[in-house]
């Protein structure tokens, strides 16, 4: 559950997916059947968009048709509008490849109208896909080239959105202080522009920096006052994140499974409300550890099953990648280790297919502890091989960040490594100086002592 935490520091603002009311299809189909010109394309972007959570195909044909009305009249801003759209819709049905292909085809198209904040939107949408890659490098290549753009606008919501994207590629890379400052900079630009939801996200991101530092109070605290934003504001989507985020954190940190469990349940309330599919199968997917850690088992399958149905119908590949994992490590915690490795082998054969790291990285990590239970050592040793190649070059991902301070931190050890020889080294030099004063002491002493003798013996004849 610790990677749903991780995965929800996501910032889409710029891809926001609050679900439309169906019914508004119905109406927008009706006027653009009487429509023409740039007010047809505008109304098809808006159908693509309605579709967006609800309908890939078609979200697709929509927005397809809306690019070649575009071109015919040569609105290249509404042509990057529907591409755009369409990006978002890949994007959430995690067909990555697409979206990423539609946000740089949109960036294009803006850069011929000159549409510069637009230019700077669909470069931080192509970021967030190297995001979900592990691809870390290049997402803040992409981050920073958009706050470029963004800055150069002054849109204030905007390079706080892009502000935010950062400071999750810092807490990818555990540099969780820079992290800090970019989410703090983010909400006085939200502060500034008086936008409450924006404030609610940089509360809900810093209260998991206070998490990662074991400031777990700290962190229950701030993700309440983003509580209290999101529930003035009406905004179930960030609503339903934050009560996921508390969820964790009850279940994970305080093992208060009671506690986690409403708040799970006012999350999957608010997803059943928006018909966010993708948000309520990860919340079936959490319960399912829930009850596993709570020994109810005979439950957590029921939501495991429940998840895994949602996720096939949604073709998340990513969903069913946690699904498995999570299905591994409770079917090990009642040492079923034979159902646990079966889970972890289809996890992992996943995540390598769409490359996450993390989980490649997860699965041989589970792989190891199973093969050590069961006294197999010969996949014990492939699995162990596996799992330290791609742990070191996870590493090499992961924790550029954390190099300065390691750096820092190992010179800081050598130097109280070289005080100490020195002075374990000033030590015996005392001693020595001292053995040495004993023996000239004890010599001198001798000398004197002879010296007195024979001065007493001279003396002693010649009186005599």
């Amino acid at each position: 559950m610790k990677k749903n935490l991780i995965l929800l520091l996501l910032s889409i603002l710029s891809l926001t997916i609050f679900s439309e009311n169906i019914s508004k299809i119905d109406s927008i189909k009706s006027r653009i059947s009487s429509s023409t010109g740039s007010e047809k394309i505008e109304l098809l972007i808006q159908l693509s968009k309605l579709y967006q959570n609800v309908d890939y195909d078609n979200c697709i044909i929509n927005g397809q048709k809306a690019v070649v009305l575009a071109q015919k009249i040569n609105a290249p801003d509404l042509e990057g509008k529907a591409l755009k759209s369409m990006g978002v819709s890949c994007y959430i049905l995690t067909k990555y490849q697409t979206a990423l292909k539609f946000f740089l085809q949109a960036y294009d198209v803006f850069k011929k109208s000159g549409n510069i904040l637009e230019q700077g939107n669909c470069l931080s949408n192509a970021g967030l896909i190297y995001d979900e890659w592990s691809d870390y490098p290049k997402a803040e290549k992409y981050y920073n080239q958009a706050l470029d753009l963004k800055t150069k606008v002054g849109n204030k919501n905007s390079i706080a959105t892009t502000l935010i994207n950062l400071g999750n590629i810092s807490y990818y890379k555990y540099n969780y202080q820079k992290s800090l400052d970019y989410y703090y900079r983010a909400k006085l630009l939200f502060l500034e522009s008086n936008n409450n939801e924006g404030v609610g996200q940089c509360l809900n991101n810093i209260a998991i920096i206070f998490n990662a530092w074991g400031n777990i109070s700290q962190a229950v605290e701030y993700l309440k006052q983003a509580e209290e934003l999101y529930k003035k504001s009406g905004n179930d989507f960030q609503l339903s994140k934050v009560y996921v985020n508390l969820a964790d954190t009850y279940c994970d940190e305080y093992k208060d499974y009671k506690q986690a469990l409403t708040y799970y349940e006012k999350a999957l309330a608010l997803k059943k409300k928006m018909n966010d599919d993708q948000g309520i199968a990860m919340i079936f997917n959490n319960l399912g550890s829930l009850y596993g850690n709570m020994e109810d088992f005979k439950q957590a399958k029921l939501y495991f099953e429940k998840s895994r149905k949602l996720y096939q119908k949604l073709n998340s590949q990513s969903g069913i990648v946690m699904l498995e994992q999570n299905e591994g490590k409770i079917a090990m915690k009642q040492k079923q280790y034979k159902l646990a490795k079966k889970h972890f082998l289809l996890s992992l054969n996943k995540a390598e297919e769409i490359n996450l790291p993390d989980f490649i990285s997860s699965n041989q990590e589970y792989l190891l502890k199973i093969n050590a239970a069961t006294c197999n050592y010969k996949e014990f040793t492939k699995y162990y091989n596996l799992f330290m190649a791609g742990k070191d070059s996870l590493l090499n991902q992961l924790n550029n960040a954390k190099i300065a301070k390691i750096e820092a931190k190992y010179k800081i050890e050598e130097q109280l490594t070289k005080t100490k020889e020195l002075k374990e080294q000033n030590e015996k030099s005392v001693s020595r100086i001292h053995h040495y004063r004993l023996l000239i002491a004890g010599l001198i002493g001798t000398i004197l002592l002879i010296l007195v003798i024979v001065i007493s013996f001279f003396w002693y004849k010649r009186t005599k």
